[in-house]
């Protein structure tokens, strides 16, 4: 089974790189992020994390992503199974919906509103993921850290806003400039981000009964 990792960078800069051959991500500034003011939706606990089933045009499970949140981002880590060997595109997009020829789920998500792709001058946009390097086996690892998206309430950054996201592999390599989504062919499998329910806070210490 082929392994492979993706790193971002921090201090606003998506610096991906991977175990495979692809571009670097060092120069490709992450979506920005506001300040959080206290007492406001953003300020509410962020969802544990979420997962993703990703299935073929057939509704064969091809996929599986686990996502957890972290301070400044989201790691990403799953396998992909049965995938025709191959360079494929692989993006967030910006509805949760995957029917049909998986058209449903929108573009990528791009909060940003940027042009497509880490070569781009003024991308990327915040959904663009290093294309997936598929063995004859069909099986590959994914290990990511992903910047520039959230799964905080009310966040603009916030994946599973109010129509969520879902993941899709295309049929071909993305190019990594072409607006809007790289020429990266049809899209071959399809799944929707379920998020987890935030962690539930430490119930306060009663006090000790005098002696």
């Amino acid at each position: 089974m082929t392994n492979w990792k993706t790193i971002a960078g921090t201090a606003g800069i998506a610096g991906l790189m991977m175990a495979i051959a692809t571009p670097s991500w060092a120069e490709t500034p992450a979506a920005p992020q506001p300040k959080v003011r206290p007492g406001s939706e953003w300020s509410k606990p962020a969802p544990a994390g979420g997962t993703v089933e990703l299935k073929d045009q057939k509704g064969n499970t091809v996929g599986t992503l686990v996502l957890t949140t972290g301070e400044s981002g989201i790691a990403m880590t799953g396998k992909f199974t049965g995938l025709p060997p191959g360079v494929h595109g692989f993006h967030i997009h910006d509805k949760g919906v995957c029917k049909g020829d998986f058209a449903t789920a929108g573009g990528h998500f791009n909060p940003g509103h940027t042009k497509h792709g880490i070569l781009a001058e003024t991308g990327r946009h915040a959904g663009d993921l290093p294309n997936l390097d598929v063995p004859a086996s069909g099986a590959v690892n994914v290990d990511l850290f992903l910047t520039g998206v959230s799964l905080t309430p009310g966040s603009p950054i916030n994946l599973h806003d109010q129509d969520g996201a879902s993941f899709v592999v295309h049929a071909g390599p993305d190019d990594y400039k072409s607006d809007p989504s790289g020429n990266s062919g049809g899209r071959i499998a399809c799944g929707v981000l379920e998020v987890s329910k935030p962690a539930a806070a430490p119930a306060p210490a009663e006090p000790a009964a005098p002696k």
